[in-house]
């Protein structure tokens, strides 16, 4: 048995407590616990796709963007595809797809491309995740600029760390790129008040998550 987890979102607004949206992330039933799925290649459209469906119809009212990960292999598939595009018509939500900073054997650059694109081209939102790490570098971030819509920086793959200041040329990178591009900007990955500080000070991006903030839970 396959169920969401959700990590809330929230804006930088101070007064705003509330979460604007979640990540979602999926977890299987396995052994009387709730576990990582063992290959999350192996999960296909049709186990997923009335998941999601059902997740979003028991949205709370205040929430406005949903978003959860497809690995490279899932995010060039047309399967895939044309399912973000049902489900994207089924919602006011803003639907992101956040594509992984995975390899997956066999996946090229130029699919990666050519696919965000099609998403884009059908209204189908696209966040490259863990920008900077993987595959997710900034020269095939540049090549996707059209069709991106969301930039996500995830301080947790670069810790340890004493303070943010240590990331400061990455993340000034990615924020001038989001700024150039009139991307949105996620920063995840706040676990102390003194980085959620820094980051409303030096970092003031669209939206923010960590643990911090609100740990995944089911949903």
């Amino acid at each position: 048995m396959f169920r969401f987890f959700g990590q809330p979102k929230f804006d930088l607004v101070p007064d705003h407590q509330a979460p604007i949206g979640y990540e979602l992330f999926l977890r299987e039933w396995r052994g009387g616990q709730w576990v990582l799925p063992a290959n999350f290649s192996a999960l296909t459209v049709d186990s997923i796709e009335p998941l999601l469906v059902t997740t979003i119809a028991a949205m709370p009212a205040n929430i406005e963007l949903l978003s959860f990960n497809l690995e490279q292999d899932q995010f060039i598939d047309p399967a895939f595809m044309a399912m973000a595009m049902r489900v994207n018509a089924q919602t006011s939500l803003r639907l992101f797809l956040e594509l992984t900073e995975r390899l997956a054997p066999g996946v090229t650059e130029d699919q990666l491309v050519v696919a965000a694109q099609h998403y884009a081209d059908h209204g189908v939102l696209v966040c490259v995740d863990d920008v900077g790490t993987g595959q997710n570098s900034p020269q095939m971030v540049h090549r996707m600029a059209l069709s991106v819509a969301e930039y996500k920086f995830a301080l947790q793959n670069f810790r340890p760390f004493a303070t943010i200041a240590e990331l400061a040329p990455k993340l000034n990178l990615w924020y001038r790129m989001a700024q150039a591009t009139h991307k949105m900007l996620a920063i995840e990955g706040l676990e102390t008040p003194e980085e959620l500080a820094v980051i409303r000070r030096d970092y003031p991006c669209d939206v923010i998550q960590g643990y911090l903030l609100g740990k995944p839970a089911l949903l």
